[in-house]
């Protein structure tokens, strides 16, 4: 049974995808921005998380009526988000760059230069997965760390989609090992941590919360002596992006590992809060990031 409805989520998926694609660009961004409101209206449990988490966050510094409309938006930009990454293959490195307005990249050129690879981080907010190709189309290489769906086929086309900015692969269930070979060979590795971590947590002050977070990307940049690249791609409009750069973080070298890793953590987890607050209809608040 779960065959069939695999098969079923992947030509649905594959359909959406080969319909927006076919698509100008504008009218592409206004049905993503549709899907969002449509996704608004019916998700009602993702919509109270978000309204929660807001509220969680901000305090009595939002009303209410202002918490609603940012969680609109957040469900509008999720959406626009979902069909740019379905029609990655339609844009070409010079689309890149007129897209998305650089800032920081003397930060890549300046960590390359120095041999050791880097951890670039993101979060889910503005059009995250662009971040990667946007690395990419400057001329370095980057290697995505990215998990797997239950849905093979609807994976396999996630990655697909993934390949046409011209970036490597990792995949989380053999990541150990092939991340630190890329960092040896002075690849970048990108993925995004700011979601509840389950286990192997560093818990960090979060919007004056306790937030379990991962600590797999402050060990990488640890254990290989690289620094963590924190970025953010906020979107201005349909075919504008901004990049928000914070400065490398290097791994302290107190002698103790776990202080390292909670101080970097804590570190890139600041730099995304104070995006977050500057635009907090750009994350993704429909996740229960405070579970402690």
């Amino acid at each position: 049974m779960a065959t069939v409805s695999h098969h079923i989520e992947y030509v649905v998926a594959a359909s959406l995808a080969r319909l927006v694609q076919a698509m100008p660009s504008r009218m592409a961004d206004s049905c993503g921005a549709s899907l969002g409101r449509m996704a608004h209206a019916v998700l009602t449990s993702r919509r109270r998380i978000a309204h929660d988490n807001l509220k969680k966050a901000f305090g009595d510094g939002l009303p209410d009526d202002e918490i609603s409309a940012i969680t609109r938006r957040v469900f509008e930009n999720t959406g626009r988000t979902l069909v740019e990454f379905a029609r990655f293959g339609r844009m070409k490195s010079s689309d890149i760059g007129e897209t998305v307005k650089d800032a920081g990249v003397e930060i890549l050129r300046k960590v390359h230069d120095e041999g050791k690879g880097g951890v670039i981080l993101s979060a889910h907010f503005g059009s995250w997965e662009l971040l990667g190709g946007w690395v990419a189309s400057k001329g370095y290489p980057i290697d995505l760390l990215v998990g797997r769906q239950h849905n093979e086929k609807v994976n396999e086309l996630l990655i697909s989609f993934r390949r046409e900015m011209d970036v490597g692969i990792i995949r989380i269930p053999d990541s150990i090992r092939q991340v630190f070979k890329a960092l040896k060979a002075n690849h970048f590795v990108a993925l995004v941590s700011d979601q509840h971590a389950t286990s192997g947590a560093v818990v960090v002050d979060f919007f004056g919360r306790r937030a379990a977070t991962p600590q797999g990307p402050a060990l990488f940049a640890v254990r290989s002596g690289c620094p963590i690249l924190p970025f953010l791609l906020r979107r201005e409009k349909y075919d504008r992006h901004v990049v928000m750069s914070g400065e490398p973080i290097y791994p302290p070298h107190s002698g103790n590992k776990e202080e390292d890793i909670q101080q970097m953590t804590q570190a890139y987890t600041g730099f995304f809060e104070d995006g977050i607050r500057r635009y907090p209809d750009q994350w993704l608040w429909t996740h229960r990031r405070w579970k402690l």
